[in-house]
């Protein structure tokens, strides 16, 4: 599993402190537990699963940031309703206001919105470009 539409980006890395780091890579996998905080991150990100064929896009509105996690192993054991081999096949996108955090006076409003979506399996077979599930509306 993987996602795009983050690389080069700026992040904090909760595991060290939200020390700031500059992501690098075509295409960002995990292989032991993560949890960073991406700024000015685009509308959208694609989370790619080639083992179940599986694409979701993620849209997002009003909130420039997205947090990445997965608690890996030895932490997942704590979250009761995770199975053991859970964390294995799960990651966490979601679209997120840290950086500049929205503070709003008696009266006003703000409006953020998240939307995720599947796009068709053939996506994840290689037959499309992963650019164009990001590219499209």
């Amino acid at each position: 599993m993987y996602y795009k539409g983050l690389e080069t980006l700026d992040y904090l890395d909760n595991l060290k402190n939200r020390e700031r780091f500059t992501e690098q890579g075509d295409a960002i996998t995990f292989e032991s537990e993560v949890d960073k905080i991406y700024l000015s991150t685009p509308t959208k990100i694609a989370i790619i699963d080639h083992e179940r064929k599986r694409t979701f896009v993620l849209r997002k509105d009003g909130l420039p940031d997205a947090v990445v996690w997965n608690p890996w192993d030895k932490k997942a054991k704590a979250i009761p309703d995770f199975g053991d081999d859970d964390y294995k096949h799960m990651l966490c996108v979601e679209a997120a206001c840290v950086e500049k955090p929205i503070v709003l006076k008696p009266g006003e409003e703000w409006r953020g919105r998240q939307e995720l979506s599947a796009v068709p399996s053939s996506y994840c077979s290689g037959q499309l470009d992963p650019q164009k599930a990001l590219q499209s509306d």
